[in-house]
């Protein structure tokens, strides 16, 4: 009978497992972790973004790095094939804002029980807390662990990348596939906070349907979305997908359009009119008819004006200095990475090692990888972990076709 090894039991690993298991085969999930999903568990702030109901081309743009590799493979299962493998499992999921998907329940805890339960009812073999030390390959693949010698058949790396470290993700698939020849294109941080160079006087803010220019060095990036300032750094959904699609580039400058609903001379004008129906207030009771408190204050701060000046006291040119500010506040961004603030690894496994249909390895028969540990990552809203469990599914397909 022949046996299969995954390394790695988090949502890859064990979806490649119960996708694998039949009677010709014994399966092996070996994990550092005393329990599956640890990293499943944290997603979507635990409730469990699962995946995306966009439809087929809207969802591989999502994909940021080497969307064309997932063809094959997302052909074969893909979004909408994991909506039903779960609503099958007696699952019901919802779909809400940007076509996110979770479980209706609202908690990961709901898939992890899935799963384990799938692992027990198939007779998979979960060995916890198991650290592999080395991987060598003769006839079979011999693993040396912290808990002794394995053989296998056949081989999966499902470690993920280098984000939350606490998880157990610390960069061992590299090293593994290093060890088999595999080139390793250089990690970075993505889907992370934007970290600032210098501080900004403010507490946590939210804001709301804000616009985004991020300037590197290679390009300039543009969105439009929720962002949270804090004095140390920017998150929110928009402030990760822009820090995600520059992952890769020399970040330098940040500029914020705090309101994007006006065009520059449309805002020129709107303030022009507020300043003259109350050229007797005080600046800053003024400014806070376009602006958020905090923001007033930031801006003026920035500006280096009395805040309690009256209006009929603003120049033209501070007028100008204002509206600048308004629709194009900089701050200068940090090169500083932080693999345990970041959702997912830009970088990993080089694809042209690697058989997209099967996500076998060119280099080495029958060993596979899978998930996070390739150079393959997208944009939040559940699409990474729909590249986990379609990859996952390709290198199950592949070595039960073998079998």
């Amino acid at each position: 009978m022949r046996k299969i090894g995954i390394i790695g039991a988090g949502p890859a690993g064990v979806f490649a497992a119960i996708n694998i298991k039949n009677e010709n085969n014994q399966v092996y999930l070996l994990d550092k972790n005393n329990q599956i999903g640890e990293k499943l568990k944290i997603t979507g702030n635990g409730r469990c973004n699962v995946t995306n109901a966009n439809y087929y081309d809207e969802f591989l743009e999502n994909i940021i790095r080497n969307k064309n590799f997932l063809y094959s493979a997302f052909s074969r299962f893909d979004n909408f094939s994991m909506i039903d493998f779960l609503n099958k499992e007696g699952i019901e999921t919802v779909i809400e804002e940007d076509d996110k998907v979770f479980p209706k329940s609202s908690k990961s805890s709901e898939i992890i029980c899935l799963f384990e339960s799938l692992i027990r009812e198939k007779g998979i073999r979960f060995i916890p807390k198991t650290e592999v030390e080395k991987i060598e390959k003769s006839d079979c693949f011999l693993l040396e662990t912290s808990r002794g010698k394995y053989e296998f058949d056949s081989l999966i790396i499902a470690t993920g990348g280098r984000t939350y470290p606490k998880t157990g993700s610390t960069g061992d698939g590299y090293t593994f596939a290093r060890s088999f020849g595999h080139k390793i294109i250089n990690t970075k941080a993505s889907l992370m906070p934007l970290y600032l160079e210098d501080r900004i006087n403010v507490k946590a803010l939210s804001l709301s349907d804000k616009k985004l220019c991020l300037k590197t060095k290679e390009k300039t990036y543009e969105i439009r979305g929720d962002i949270m300032l804090t004095p140390n750094f920017i998150t929110g959904p928009a402030a990760l997908k822009i820090q995600a699609l520059a992952a890769r580039d020399h970040l330098k400058i940040l500029s914020i359009d705090f309101l994007p609903e006006y065009t520059y001379e449309m805002l020129d004008k709107k303030l022009i009119s507020i300043f003259e129906d109350n050229s007797r207030k005080n600046l800053s009771n003024v400014l806070n008819i376009l602006l958020n408190d905090q923001l007033v204050s930031i801006l003026i701060d920035r500006l280096k004006i009395n805040k309690d000046m009256k209006v009929s006291e603003v120049s033209r040119e501070d007028r100008k200095r204002i509206l600048d500010l308004m629709k194009a506040f900089d701050l200068k961004i940090s090169q500083k990475e932080n693999f345990n603030n970041a959702v997912i690894t830009s970088g990993g496994v080089d694809l042209k090692e690697i058989n997209p249909k099967t996500m076998e390895s060119k280099l080495v028969k029958d060993l596979y990888f899978i998930g996070e540990v390739l150079d393959i990552d997208a944009l939040t809203g559940g699409f990474n972990l729909q590249i986990a469990f379609t990859t996952a599914y390709a290198a199950s397909l592949a070595i039960k076709e073998k079998i």
